[in-house]
């Protein structure tokens, strides 16, 4: 059994966060307020400012010390097998701009990175969802076919790269992973200055929607327009927190990484109990999964078990970084994107990432700028916080958890 190290330090942030930026230090006046410096609340500030606005990013720790800096580094529309059952929960429409939205999320960030000259050390890959189970080989080749037909990259691959025994896969070509703390940091960069601001250790205690909308430090204020929320769960006013208890639930999930004797060149992740998430970085290799609402297991008996995996399969002989991250879901599994609540005039909220962050972000922020711009989005009805589908889909969720399918 492979020791694990004492503390938790994410791969993507070996030296820990620490702040660039300042505080806020006196009352300012912007076109549009983003709370939360992760990488939803960076790329939207970052697409709002590159349309010409003024913008301000308030953070009450350090850009990406959130789930971001916590993250695989893996982006892709691919998330698990999820099109074949969004066309039988929902339509094939819906099914259809989920999968469009995305992949034009992992096309548009890479030509950002371009544009933008950011060294983040984005790659391309082939993403795979893989199963070791003869039993599920009907649900994949269907994913395949549905996937297929809306236009996705999507093929049925019979074997892998892999040093084990896999029955089928679902491959989509073309996808990538990076450093999303060294692109969030990037884009930060380019947003700061020229009216536009990234206030760091500054923790927003109270929001106001209205004309004009207010986000309030302890001793300044923030006037804008328009205010966007890109936490994880709204906190103000108060009856937001219960209010969206009601539409997204927390998930942890677990990550280690260690330098491998099998290497692998693309990145893999298996809906099955007995295999997970793999993604190649350099010469290390990371491990996932464990995914279970917090407070239920323990949290280094996961990663001992992702170890141990790691160990077996891939011959790792030294853990080098153990952590998790906390995401949340909608309960209809579609992030909420959109105005905060029926009543809501300027009040935005970016929330629901269901572990696939990194081309949500992107997803959202283009979403976010359309609406604040009052440009039509062709996405936005999907994403839309105010529908009813979260709710109605409360006790499908609960069943799963409670017979351990989740």
């Amino acid at each position: 059994m492979l020791k694990l190290p004492d503390k938790e330090v994410s791969l993507l942030k070996p030296d820990g966060f620490k702040p660039k930026y300042p505080g806020l230090e006196s009352d300012i006046e912007v076109d549009t307020v983003i709370i939360g410096g992760g990488i939803a609340g960076i790329s939207a500030a970052y697409l709002l400012k590159k349309a010409g606005q003024k913008v301000a990013v308030v953070e009450k720790d350090c850009i990406g010390s959130g789930t971001t800096g916590h993250t695989t580094g893996k982006v892709t529309s691919q998330h698990s097998l999820i099109y074949a059952e969004l066309c039988q929960r929902f339509d094939r429409k819906t099914a259809k701009i989920y999968g469009e939205a995305n992949q034009t999320a992992v096309e548009e960030i890479s030509k950002l990175i371009k544009t933008e000259g950011i060294d983040c050390g984005w790659q391309q890959a082939d993403n795979y969802v893989y199963t070791a189970d003869p039993g599920r080989l009907k649900e994949f080749k269907s994913e395949v076919k549905v996937a297929a037909s809306l236009g996705l990259p999507a093929t049925f691959e019979k074997t892998l790269d892999l040093p084990f025994k896999v029955v089928g896969a679902v491959k989509f070509a073309k996808q990538a992973h990076f450093s999303a703390q060294k692109y969030i940091e990037g884009l930060a960069a380019r947003i700061n200055g020229s009216g536009s601001y990234i206030f760091e250790k500054t923790h927003a205690v109270s929001i106001k929607d209205g004309s004009p909308a207010r986000v309030s430090s302890a001793n300044h204020t923030i006037a804008a327009k328009d205010i966007i929320v890109a936490t994880n769960v709204p906190t103000f006013p108060l009856v937001a927190r219960g209010a969206y208890c009601i539409l997204e639930y927390p998930t942890s999930s677990y990550l280690i990484s260690g330098k491998p004797k099998i290497k692998v060149k693309d990145m893999y992740i298996s809906p099955d109990d007995d295999h997970y998430s793999i993604l190649p970085v350099g010469d290390t290799l990371l491990i996932g999964g464990e995914n279970h609402i917090p407070g239920t297991r323990i949290a280094k008996s996961r990663q001992q078990k992702l170890a141990d995996y790691a160990e077996k399969y891939f011959g790792v002989k030294q853990i080098d970084y153990r952590w998790h991250a906390r995401d949340y879901l909608a309960y209809d599994g579609i992030p909420l994107i959109g105005k905060a609540y029926p009543w809501s005039k300027h009040l935005y909220v970016i929330t629901a990432f269901k572990k696939w962050g990194l081309s949500h972000s992107m997803v959202s922020a283009m979403i976010m700028k359309d609406l604040i711009l009052s440009n039509p989005n062709p996405w936005a009805g999907v994403f839309n916080p105010l529908r009813t589908s979260p709710i109605k889909s409360i006790p499908r969720v609960a069943a799963k958890y409670l017979t351990g399918n989740a």
